[in-house]
């Protein structure tokens, strides 16, 4: 059974595994799979501690095998969320019996002993020191009660691991790769002989080179013979990467639990963030996603947000940087500059948040704009800049929102040259303000307003999509799923999917797409022709 997306493993990786054990020619690793809950930024945060345990020696399976660790990264913003980080844990342990299951993240700062009264927990660790896992698995007593480690939040920058992959080597075919037989150890690879282990890296350095080469405009060619081509290239596994760069959040909205989760706002070292996104780009990712709890405030002294995005523009091999989600208030211009600059690698995309279009509703949820000045910025970023996506997140039914209200909120999304949103009816969280207003809205009116919301969403995106069919636009492909064609992005977010049935793996190929149709909340496309 599946709980929550599979991690991104190499089915090469996995063979040459299984061969070495059947072989004797390596020792049993420990099996650990990992299961996040909630935003991109926990994504990118297991992202990391998966490839820590690979450095330590342990093996990563996929969510639905047996494994001897579970890794459960929560998350906490709804009462929902824990709930379901509650049905995440018991799973496990009825598919997993003798796993020893750790519990990190959100939900596991915000409320421990909860979560240590679910059986089969062992270990639960908080915020602080949640990408220290592999530290702390030792001091676990299987007999005794579950360790919990929830030490205070530190308010200082902060450095996050670096580490490789362990298949961060481009995928060879099966035959090539046993002949090669290297087993993973904690120094890195050990091969059968020195001469296979200069032939198996000469050979990735140059795939790697080819591949990184391809980024260049003058190198995306239209033309179906020449994408054929490129059936025999080595593809490395990863498309798209998250680069956390901020943590915790300062603003305090009243409805918000982040910042006693994840602590308030710190930064991450320029330096230390700049050899994680040298490293992603070397292992082959096309596009960085730039993530955190409140981006747009990232300062250490004179370096801000925009001298991120300035490194990232200038790694030869990257093809595009996109920024997750930024509060309204903390846009600088000059991003809409890049953004609308073709040679620029920071895409038109935005996702603004608004909670509400109402000021009286906006004043008590603490924002720090009036309805007014969020559409000034969503109309200043869709004049700039052509193409923009632009979505947003909305809340209904925060306590005392009135039918008027409410209505406020539609007609500003209605009337703003706005994609898509995320809606959320408002969930009450103990220890925010927000949680001791006494007139809560009754839950069929908050499922009632978030339809009528998600259905004006679904008109946006389809208008949105309108606007470009039967033009051309480059598509970032990603992994095809089983009997199903293949699917990519645009650079302002369009999921596109091939109409044609294609032999040549298109993985984390740039190759320009002419959109032919609309297909629900997805438009098809063909290779354009010269």
């Amino acid at each position: 059974m599946s709980l929550l997306p599979k991690p991104d493993l190499s089915a090469d990786t996995a063979y040459l595994a299984s061969e070495e054990q059947s072989n004797g020619l390596a020792p049993t690793l420990k099996r650990v799979s990992f299961h996040t809950l909630g935003c991109r930024l926990n994504q990118s945060e297991t992202d990391v501690l998966a490839r820590r345990f690979e450095q330590q020696g342990y093996r990563v399976v996929p969510d639905t095998e047996s494994a001897d660790i579970c890794v459960v990264n929560t998350c906490t913003v709804t009462e929902h969320s824990d709930a379901k980080n509650r049905h995440a844990i018991r799973t496990l342990h009825r598919l997993n019996p003798e796993a020893m299951i750790t519990v990190v993240g959100c939900y596991a700062q915000i409320n421990p002993q909860a979560i240590a009264r679910i059986d089969g927990v062992q270990l639960v660790i908080g915020s602080e020191e949640k990408m220290r896992i592999t530290d702390y698995l030792e001091q676990v007593d299987p007999a005794g009660p579950p360790l919990i480690v929830r030490p205070k939040i530190s308010k200082n920058t902060f450095n996050a691991p670096v580490v490789p992959h362990s298949s961060s080597l481009p995928s060879y075919n099966k035959p090539d790769l046993v002949h090669a037989q290297h087993q993973l150890s904690e120094e890195g690879h050990i091969y059968s002989s020195k001469a296979a282990a200069i032939q198996f890296k000469s050979k990735a350095k140059e795939d790697l080179h080819a591949l990184q080469t391809k980024t260049t405009s003058a190198e995306i060619n239209t033309a179906i013979v020449n994408v054929r081509q490129v059936n025999n290239a080595a593809v490395l596994q990863n498309t798209r990467a998250s680069l956390k760069i901020q943590d915790g959040c300062d603003f305090m909205c009243s409805f918000c639990i982040i910042p006693f989760a994840r602590g308030r706002s710190r930064y991450r070292e320029l330096q230390n963030l700049q050899e994680e996104a040298s490293m992603l780009v070397k292992e082959g990712v096309r596009e960085i996603v730039i993530t955190g709890v409140n981006v747009g405030t990232y300062q250490i002294g004179k370096l801000t947000i925009v001298d991120v995005v300035d490194y990232l523009n200038s790694l030869p091999g990257l093809s595009r940087i996109r920024i997750s989600s930024i509060e309204p208030t903390t846009v600088p211009e000059i991003l809409l500059q890049y953004m609308n600059d073709p040679q620029h690698k920071l895409v038109p995309f935005f996702h603004l948040p608004v909670q509400s279009g109402a000021d009286t509703i906006l004043n008590k949820m603490k924002r720090r704009y009036s309805a007014a000045q969020y559409a000034d910025e969503i109309w200043r970023a869709f004049e700039t800049v052509q193409d923009l996506c632009i979505g947003t997140d909305v809340m209904v039914g925060f306590p005392e929102e009135s039918e008027l209200e409410f209505e406020n909120t539609f007609n500003l999304l209605d009337k703003l040259p706005l994609t898509y949103f995320h809606v959320f009816p408002f969930s009450a969280r103990e220890g925010t303000p927000a949680f001791q207003l006494k007139e809560q809205i009754h839950p069929q009116i908050k499922q009632k307003r978030s339809e009528i919301l998600r259905e004006l969403s679904t008109k946006k995106r389809r208008d949105f999509h309108q606007r470009f069919l039967g033009k051309t636009r480059n598509v970032l492909w990603e992994s095809k799923k089983p009997e199903a064609n293949v699917s990519g992005y645009t650079d302002n977010f369009i999921r596109v999917v091939l109409e044609e049935t294609h032999e040549a793996d298109l993985r984390n190929q740039l190759l320009a797409v002419k959109l032919t149709g609309i297909k629900g909340q997805t438009m098809l496309g063909k290779f354009a022709e010269n």
